[in-house]
This record gives C-alpha cells, sequence and structure tokens, in this order.
C-alpha cells in the first residue's frame, strides 16, 4: 500500500479515480450508454493490433504485398491478428453509427452539448478515413481498386483533384502512395483521433450522461447510481460481448481476404468495403454531368443536416415524441443508406459477370499466395508469378493472343474465349450459336455455320452430338459415353448434315476445320502454328501464322496452356 501511498502523493490518481468511478449517472445505468466505452475499446484494440501488424509490414510498392502475405500464412497467429484488425475495422464503424443513433434518439445534440455532438461527427468521418487508408496498405487487388474508385470520386468532384494527386502522391498510383497512405493511417489519423477523444471526454466529463427524457428531476435522482460497479460493469460486459464477436469471427472467416498483388494491367472487378456502397450505388443513379449530386450536393447536404441538428431541433423538449421531425429525417437517412447498400449487394449477388471475376480473382489468390511461400523476388507484388513455370507461358499468351482471345478472365473478345475451353458445355453453346460473341462473333470471316434453334435440335439431340464431337478429341480428353456417341454420330451424318463442311478422319481437307483430334493440345498447336491449313481453317482463316515467330517449344507451351482451361467433367 506504500506504493500506491507513494502514487497518490504524487499523481492524485487515486483520487481522480474514485471521483470517475463514484461519479452519480441521473436515472441509472443503462445499455443505450455502453456505444461510447465500446467505441473507446474498440480504438485501443485497433491502435495494438496495429502495432503488432507494423512489426510485419513494410510500406512500398514492391514489399507491402509480400509483406502481408508473409503475416497472414507464415507467421504463427499471423492470419488472426490481421482478421481481428479488418474486422474491427468494419466493428467500429457499426458502433459509430449505433452511437450516433442512440445520442439522436437520447436529444443529446441539443445545448449544451452541442460542441460534443460535433467532435464525435468529427471523429466518426475519422473511423471512416480509417479504413479507406487501410483497405490500400495489403496492396492487394481488392484494395488496390477499390481505393482506386474512391480516390477517382474524390477527382471528379469541381476541384478535388489536386486533393486526389495530394493523397496520392501524383497522377496514377505508385509507392508514393501507399507511403502517404501508410502515413495517414498510422501518424496522422491516430493524433487526431485520439485528441477528439480527449477532448470529447473532457466534454462528455463536463456535462455527463444525458438523462432519459421520460424522468422528473426527482425521479432522476431517486434513480441515480455511481458509475461503479453499475455502469461500469454494463460497459464492460459490452465490451466482452464486441470482443467475443470479433474473435468469433475471425476464426470462422479464417481472417481477411488478400488478394492477389495490385496489377494496374489488370480488369479487376472492384468494389468498395461494404460501408461504401451506398455510395457506390448512389453514383449509378447520377451519371455524366449530374455526378456531383451523388458525390457532393447529397453527401453536402447529409453532413450539413447532421451538423446543424442542434439549431434544426427546435422542440421544446427532448422527448421523442416532441422531436419528431428530427428523428424522421435521421431515420430516412438511415434507411436510404440501408437500402442503398442492399441494393448494391443483391445485384453483385445476381451479376454473372461480377461473381465469375471473383471466382477468377479467389484463383489468382490462391495462386499468388502458394507462390509466395516459395519467395517472392525482389521486385515484389505481380513479380511472385515468376515462381510459377506457367508463367512465362501465361506472359507469351498475353503478349501474342490475350488481344483476341480470353483466358483466365483476362484478354479480347474478337476471336473464341478459351474459359472453360473445350469442355462439353462449352461445345454445347458453339454448336448451339457459333456466331456468340463467346466464339465467332468477333471475327469477319467465321460466318457460315448457323445457329440451332431448340425447335430444330432439341437439347437431348445437341448433348448427344456434343459427346460424338468430345469423343473424336480421343483419349486425351477423357472417356465418352458410348450409346450417346452412337446417337450423335447418327445425327452427324444425318439430320445435321454436319460432314458436308468437317471431316473427322486426320488429314482429310473439308470447308470447314477437321475435328479428328480436335481440343487436344497437338490439334491446338497445329491451329497456332498455322491456322491456315486446308485441314484447319483454310481460307477463312483469321489468326496469323506463328509458326517462324514461335519456337515449336513456345506453340507447345501455349497449346497446353489453352489445353488445360478444360474443366475436369
Amino acid at each position: 500500500m506504500r506504493i500506491l501511498d507513494w502514487i497518490e502523493a504524487r499523481t492524485g490518481l487515486r483520487t481522480l479515480m474514485g471521483h470517475a468511478l463514484n461519479e452519480e449517472v441521473e436515472g441509472g445505468a443503462r445499455v443505450q450508454y455502453v456505444f461510447g466505452s465500446v467505441l473507446t475499446y474498440l480504438f485501443m484494440q485497433q491502435v495494438v493490433l496495429g502495432i503488432l501488424l507494423g512489426f510485419y509490414y513494410s510500406p512500398s510498392a514492391s514489399a507491402a504485398w509480400a509483406s502481408t502475405a508473409y503475416l497472414n500464412d507464415q507467421v504463427a497467429a499471423g492470419w488472426f491478428l490481421r482478421g481481428l484488425h479488418h474486422h474491427g475495422s468494419s466493428a467500429m464503424v457499426v458502433a459509430v453509427i449505433l452511437h450516433m443513433l442512440q445520442v439522436v434518439w437520447a436529444g443529446a445534440y441539443r445545448a449544451p452539448r452541442e460542441v460534443n455532438w460535433w467532435t464525435g461527427l468529427a471523429m466518426g468521418g475519422l473511423v471512416l478515413a480509417f479504413a479507406l487508408t487501410g483497405y490500400l496498405l495489403p496492396w492487394d487487388q481488392k484494395g488496390y481498386w477499390a481505393t482506386q474508385v474512391a480516390t477517382g470520386i474524390m477527382g471528379s468532384v469541381p476541384g478535388g483533384e489536386p486533393m486526389q494527386q495530394a493523397i496520392q502522391g501524383g497522377p496514377e498510383y505508385g509507392n508514393l502512395t501507399i507511403t502517404r497512405f501508410y502515413a495517414l493511417h498510422v501518424f496522422v489519423l491516430p493524433i487526431s483521433l485520439t485528441l477528439l477523444l480527449v477532448g470529447h471526454l473532457a466534454l462528455f466529463r463536463r456535462h455527463g450522461v444525458t438523462p432519459p427524457a421520460g424522468l422528473s428531476a426527482a425521479e432522476l435522482k431517486r434513480k441515480a447510481q455511481p458509475f461503479w460497479p453499475n455502469q461500469l460493469f454494463l460497459d464492460v460486459l459490452a465490451m466482452a460481448l464486441c470482443g467475443a464477436a470479433l474473435v468469433l469471427l475471425t476464426y470462422q472467416t479464417h481472417g481477411a481476404d488478400l488478394f492477389a498483388p495490385a496489377d494496374p494491367a489488370s480488369n479487376f472487378v472492384a468494389r468498395p468495403e461494404w460501408y461504401f456502397l451506398f455510395l457506390y450505388q448512389l453514383l449509378k443513379y447520377f451519371e455524366g454531368p449530374l455526378q456531383i449530386v451523388a458525390t457532393v450536393l447529397l453527401p453536402g447536404a447529409v453532413a450539413v443536416t447532421l451538423f446543424a441538428l442542434p439549431w434544426i431541433d427546435r422542440a421544446k423538449t427532448r422527448k421523442a415524441s416532441s422531436r419528431w421531425p428530427v428523428l424522421t429525417i435521421v431515420g430516412l437517412l438511415m434507411a436510404g443508406v440501408t437500402a442503398l447498400t442492399g441494393i448494391a449487394m443483391a445485384e453483385d449477388a445476381a451479376n454473372e459477370s461480377y461473381q465469375h471475376g471473383l471466382e477468377v480473382a479467389e484463383k489468382e489468390s490462391a495462386q499468388a499466395r502458394a507462390l509466395a511461400l516459395l519467395g517472392v523476388p525482389v521486385a515484389g507484388g505481380v513479380a511472385v508469378f515468376d515462381n510459377d513455370p506457367k508463367n512465362q507461358t501465361r506472359k507469351l499468351f498475353k503478349e501474342h493472343c490475350a488481344t483476341c482471345h480470353t483466358i483466365e478472365g483476362k484478354g479480347g473478345a474478337e476471336a473464341p474465349s478459351f474459359v472453360d475451353y473445350g469442355g462439353r458445355a462449352w461445345l454445347t453453346a458453339l454448336i448451339r450459336d457459333p456466331g456468340d460473341k463467346r466464339f465467332y462473333g468477333g471475327t469477319k470471316a467465321h460466318k457460315t455455320m448457323e445457329p440451332l434453334s431448340v425447335e430444330a435440335v432439341s437439347d437431348a439431340e445437341l448433348a448427344a452430338v456434343v459427346e460424338y464431337v468430345h469423343s473424336l478429341g480421343g483419349p486425351e480428353l477423357g472417356a465418352s459415353d458410348a450409346a450417346l456417341v452412337a446417337k450423335g454420330k447418327a445425327l452427324w451424318d444425318g439430320k445435321l448434315e454436319c460432314s458436308s463442311c468437317h471431316e473427322v478422319e486426320a488429314g482429310k481437307d473439308s470447308t470447314g476445320p477437321t475435328l479428328a483430334g480436335r481440343g487436344t493440345a497437338a490439334w491446338i498447336a497445329r491451329s497456332i502454328a498455322d491456322s491456315s491449313a486446308k485441314d484447319l481453317y483454310g481460307d477463312t482463316a483469321e489468326m496469323p501464322k506463328f509458326a517462324g515467330k514461335l519456337s515449336p517449344a513456345e506453340i507447345e507451351a501455349l497449346a497446353q496452356y489453352v489445353a488445360e482451361q478444360r474443366p475436369r467433367e
């Protein structure tokens, strides 16, 4: 006890703590008072977790992704620390919204608490700024492109371009972008939020808890309870439940997503994090010259309204029944934000292109993280793919083929897509409508093969034809259903008269490509080398000859790469 007496004599800490703990809560302890304490707890947790993550993180465009992947996949419990920090940012956004709604409901923005209301709004803005700046730091595809959307919105508003360039360190994203976001995230924003928090708490201590409006002065005094142990118990319980929920969520999701390294040349399907989705959705309704409505006018009107709430509210009491105009305004605002967020999520869930893009991104993520375990080259970022022996082939494809063909979700649409190339579903779609943009719709010469309607050829008949065509590839393409093959051959030679254009024996010339060995690596290699061969596409060939431009080994590698796109059936 002498030590405590020594500390008390020199700091007065015991007296200060006693004053805080024994302070009366008018009207008694209540659950609705816990949100401020939960926010303080979350902020402190985020700071501690941020410091731990900082021991491993390297803020540069070449090393950021590699250091994050190392932390996530190789450091013991690194995935947990990063996941807890990631989900903690979302929890802070939720807690800010709940705290704001509680303050509005209680009328705690009214005199003499206006300045406390304004500092709270400023802190809410800083919480969103924390989320935005932290999102980019892993320098992965999702963070990179989502932040591009956010800063692009900033640059589109009048006078916003200089601010955008100042934040991102120039006209384009680069090393200065990540260092500036890092400086904002770990220095500027924490210091700013801490100063505001101190001021907010000081003002709260000055004015105290806003008591329930429905109780008289006598009832408030009669029901008053000391902060300790009554309100403190509820605060600690709320913090414990919030912490437990974050731990459970982190375990269930195994941390936070980490997509492939940021690639400015990719066509990643960018979406902001959930708490900015409402703005993203709002932009869809105001395009072109009207964009300023979604980027400046509406958000500005909301900000001004919230700031002016103490003056807008002219009710004589804080009772909710007397303040219905203010409660209606805030209620409609929250309903609008919720509706826009829900619409954005629903549209994405129904968007096949977006969902397919996510699947491709997740495959790239798994591949990049697996390759990172072998070590990331000094160049960092997308150079991790150099660990893959097939990456040279991908580069070849990108250089010589991607202008016209799509593969792994990337490329052009002027020639047939190689996504799920050669599988039964691919063949079914091709034979049903070869003029589809996915196949020969983007070419000039391949217009002779007519589409087959369901009335002309039923799905069952088409399935038999597909099985026959599949069988022409031989054992390399896998086993075929003998009964279906026989039925398909009969349709091929009879009803459909396909044999009038396509030969099925190797070496024989025909109007259309000879289909013996179709879809095998050898057949694809011949098409790459010279698609104008008489037993392939002949005079209708539009693809240049690569024999002589590429070595036989390169052509073979490309052919194998395309053949591997065939799904396992």
